[in-house]
């Protein structure tokens, strides 16, 4: 015989995933941003926008399908907002797929070394060097355009805006891939970025 207490308790655990799972996407978002960068984005005393989370529902042809109606796969794309600053705003990026459920996504991004005329940052950009690849979970001033599936960026690097970091991500085959990313280092006044990544023209719906 079950005890009610533990037979109350059985209940709860079967009816919590499927509560979850019936959700809506933007509330799935949220939980699991809280798990990922709940320590890292704040909002206390600071900007806010008046429309911290927005989401987008969009359907694409995986490149295993044979091309029918029937193979299309829905997705949810949902941002949600991280922090501010003088000039800055970062945002997060969640993506709800049928198999894989709720993700983060995570944003491949050049790593390299910038050589400054006498090692001065007000001096000349002598040489912008890619050293590897990171990846990030944060975007800075980043848009999302539904019309052709792809994220923008462009993190300022002081707020006159003439160094910066700009990428761009397109939506392909189920997931976001950098296609672009420059790099304006110098702090001269003049926008004049040094492209490092420019996979563009092959890039895909």
């Amino acid at each position: 015989m079950i005890r009610p207490l533990l037979w109350l308790s059985l209940i709860a655990a079967c009816v919590s995933p499927v509560l979850s799972q019936e959700a809506s996407p933007e509330k799935r978002a949220q939980k699991l941003h809280a798990l990922s960068f709940g320590e890292q984005c704040h909002s206390e005393g600071g900007y806010r926008p008046d429309d911290p989370i927005e989401s987008w529902t969009f359907d694409y042809m995986p490149s295993w399908s044979e091309g029918s109606e029937e193979d299309k796969a829905d997705v949810t794309l949902v941002r949600i907002f991280c922090s501010s600053g003088a000039y800055n705003e970062t945002h997060a990026y969640y993506l709800l797929r049928e198999y894989e459920g709720m993700t983060v996504v995570g944003f491949a991004e050049p790593a390299f070394d910038v050589k400054y005329e006498n090692d001065n940052f007000d001096g000349a950009v002598e040489a912008i060097t890619t050293v590897g690849m990171s990846a990030t979970g944060l975007l800075v001033n980043s848009l999302f355009d539904p019309e052709t599936l792809s994220i923008d960026s462009f993190s300022k690097w002081r707020g006159l805006g003439d160094a910066s970091s700009s990428g761009q991500w397109m939506f392909r085959d189920g997931a976001f891939v950098l296609v672009r990313y420059a790099v304006d280092a110098s702090y001269d006044g003049e926008i004049n970025p040094e492209v490092l990544v420019d996979y563009l023209d092959q890039a895909g719906p």
